[in-house]
């Protein structure tokens, strides 16, 4: 696959107060360009989990309000959907949306939020890892999709970015499955490619205002002041751009890497507002999974360690693709011969107990 045209990438200053999302799309020729009237346009946000708003985990809801009154202004009809990490069901769905300030918003704003369900398995004619894979039902009735990922760190994939922010149409619990089936982290972002070229969204808008760094991307990383908002058609575009704020090379993220191999990333990025390598964002820091980015040097592989905080509600058990953790005397305990580094635990956990740590087992021997 030939290298992409040149491709144009916003980055602006601003905050949830007032995003100015018109602004920032105008030198994307503004919403209208993207959207007709009449359309269905999913506003595909980042509901990881029940999280509140100042936690930095999900989309923040004001950031949601500002693009969605942009795509009603330009004839759309926008819905609010996302398929969270662990069990799918109408239940965690409005937990996830409460707890997030998305119903409260949506409610406000008189958009629909979305509660079905159920999924269709899809051929993918050009997946190099998938041939077949389901796909929810919310993303399939779109006519337009709208990618509003956040900026934050992963612990396998060391940036959760636009691209990554579509796996979100997988259903629950099927995410942790392809986790057990390519457990590799080049594996495993040749995968989120097939289903990201597959899907291919329209718009991309980030919500960069406050991001997640650290050990991210749940409870375990800290929120951290950035300031921006970004816009593109592109996601790989929009994924470099990160990369060079924050300051690490786009082709040491795996899910990069491989779409540069691919022939995926842009001949070249216009940037019309903010250069990124001129606004760098400062104190920004990777997870301990990423720590060879920054030292150069590699280190153990780290591995889930449960804490204190355990309060053995199971959501760890209930998500490992491996059938790894198992719940002895109401605290969470990982048989780590079957443990294979996905740290799907430490994203559910709701108590923050899974530490990333350095320790050895037989699996390491040899």
């Amino acid at each position: 696959m030939p290298d992409k045209e040149t491709v144009l990438v916003a980055v602006k200053k601003t905050d949830y107060q007032n995003p100015q999302i018109d602004k920032l799309l105008i030198h994307l020729g503004g919403m209208g360009r993207h959207i007709r009237m009449g359309e269905n346009v999913l506003l595909k946000i980042n509901l990881l989990s029940a999280r509140t708003p100042d936690e930095a985990v999900t989309t923040h809801p004001e950031f949601v309000r500002a693009i969605a009154r942009e795509v009603k202004k330009a004839g759309g009809l926008p819905y609010i959907g996302d398929s969270p990490a662990g069990r799918f069901s109408e239940r965690i769905l409005t937990k996830a949306y409460e707890k997030s300030g998305i119903m409260a918003m949506a409610k406000e704003e008189n958009i629909p939020l979305n509660y079905d369900t159920g999924s269709e398995k899809l051929i993918i004619p050009n997946g190099i890892k998938i041939k077949k894979i389901p796909i929810c039902n919310f993303i399939l009735r779109a006519d337009k999709i709208i990618g509003i990922p956040k900026l934050k760190t992963h612990s396998l994939q060391y940036l959760t970015l636009a691209c990554k922010n579509m796996y979100g149409a997988v259903p629950g619990l099927v995410k942790a499955k392809y986790h057990a089936i390519f457990p590799g982290r080049m594996a495993f972002a040749e995968m989120l490619l097939d289903i990201y070229s597959y899907l291919n969204p329209d718009l991309f808008i980030m919500d960069a205002v406050l991001g997640l760094h650290g050990e991210g991307p749940a409870g375990n990383g800290d929120p951290i002041e950035i300031g921006l908002a970004l816009a593109s058609k592109d996601g790989i575009a929009m994924d470099i751009a990160v990369c060079n704020l924050i300051g690490i090379e786009p082709a040491s993220i795996p899910l990069l890497k491989r779409a540069k191999i691919r022939g995926m990333w842009p001949h070249s990025i216009e940037y019309p507002i903010l250069v990124p390598h001129e606004n760098r964002v400062k104190g920004f820091n990777m997870p301990g999974t990423a720590s060879h980015l920054v030292t150069g040097e590699r280190g153990q592989p780290k591995s889930p360690v449960i804490t204190e905080k355990c309060i053995g509600c199971g959501e760890c058990r209930k998500i490992c693709p491996k059938k790894a953790v198992n719940i002895v005397d109401e605290t969470a305990n990982i048989d780590y011969s079957k443990c294979i580094r996905c740290y799907c635990c430490q994203e559910v956990c709701p108590a923050n107990a899974i530490r990333l740590m350095n320790i050895k087992y037989k699996g390491d021997e040899g």
